[in-house]
């Protein structure tokens, strides 16, 4: 009779909908599971970093932050003076130094390696984790004695590594957080922030050569050009900069850079 092909045809159907729930869980399970791989790497990546503070002994300061002088010492660069670089080396000899912007998520160890690539995806004990490490750029001498010596890192969503520096578009935000702090072997050392600003991977600020090529008096007026944050601050071609590199938004597909700059203070 007329219903009876219709009896494969619904089993077809059934047969459909059974592949497709198989398929739509099959997905949801895929998907949960690269979730929670990436929650787990997270939180590996964390840990690293909350047991390098923990080897390097870094405590916050016991009172509000204060500019360097001979009547009122800087109660942060006095927190970090006893950060122990040497136990943090015995972990990994990259360790050249550590990185510090007061009640900021902003403190870790500087790495730096043969290349710019090993540290994007590695952390400073060396495990592979999408939240790499902060470190220098390979060609610059880890003594940060030249006149711009550039720091890399990931903008992480949740402000770790240099997700930080995002804020430095507010002027607000420099005022209450105007320094970043360098430990390395001899000592520690602040640097004024001046400039924050978005720049190309091809422009003036990635030249290695600005020193040999006279170029420093035109990086700083570019700087000074581009700055989203008028500081009152201007280096003079003499000086040492430190520039903090990160990309605009969580992918580094762009060819666009944010860039944090800051002048060692006498």
């Amino acid at each position: 009779g007329p219903a009876g092909p219709r009896l494969p045809l619904e089993g077809v159907w059934r047969m459909k909908k059974r592949v497709l729930t198989i398929f739509l869980v099959a997905a949801l399970a895929g998907g949960l599971c690269l979730l929670g791989w990436r929650g787990l790497e997270r939180a590996r990546g964390a840990a690293d970093y909350s047991e390098a503070q923990q080897i390097a002994g870094v405590e916050p300061p016991e009172e509000e932050p204060a500019h360097s002088s001979a009547e009122e010492p800087d109660p942060y660069a006095a927190a970090l003076a006893d950060v122990d670089l040497e136990a943090l080396q015995a972990v990994n000899s990259d360790v050249l130094g550590w990185i510090s912007i007061p009640d900021t998520e902003l403190s870790y160890p500087i790495l730096q390696a043969a290349d710019n690539q090993y540290y994007l995806n590695h952390t400073w004990k060396q495990e592979r984790n999408p939240r790499g490490s902060i470190f220098m750029e390979c060609t610059n001498s880890p003594d940060f004695a030249q006149f711009n010596t550039i720091l890399y890192g990931h903008r992480m969503n949740n402000d770790s590594m240099f997700g930080t520096l995002k804020y430095y578009s507010n002027l607000d935000f420099w005022r209450e957080h105007p320094s970043v702090y360098i430990v390395n072997g001899t000592g520690v050392h602040r640097y004024d922030i001046f400039a924050a600003h978005e720049v190309g991977v091809r422009d003036i600020v990635y030249r290695l050569d600005l020193e040999e090529s006279g170029l420093r008096e035109d990086f700083l007026a570019f700087c000074r050009e581009k700055s989203v944050l008028d500081t009152g601050i201007a280096p003079q071609a003499e000086d040492q900069v430190l520039m903090l590199s990160t990309c605009v938004d969580s992918s580094s597909q762009s060819p666009i850079r944010w860039v944090v700059l800051a002048v060692l203070s006498e």
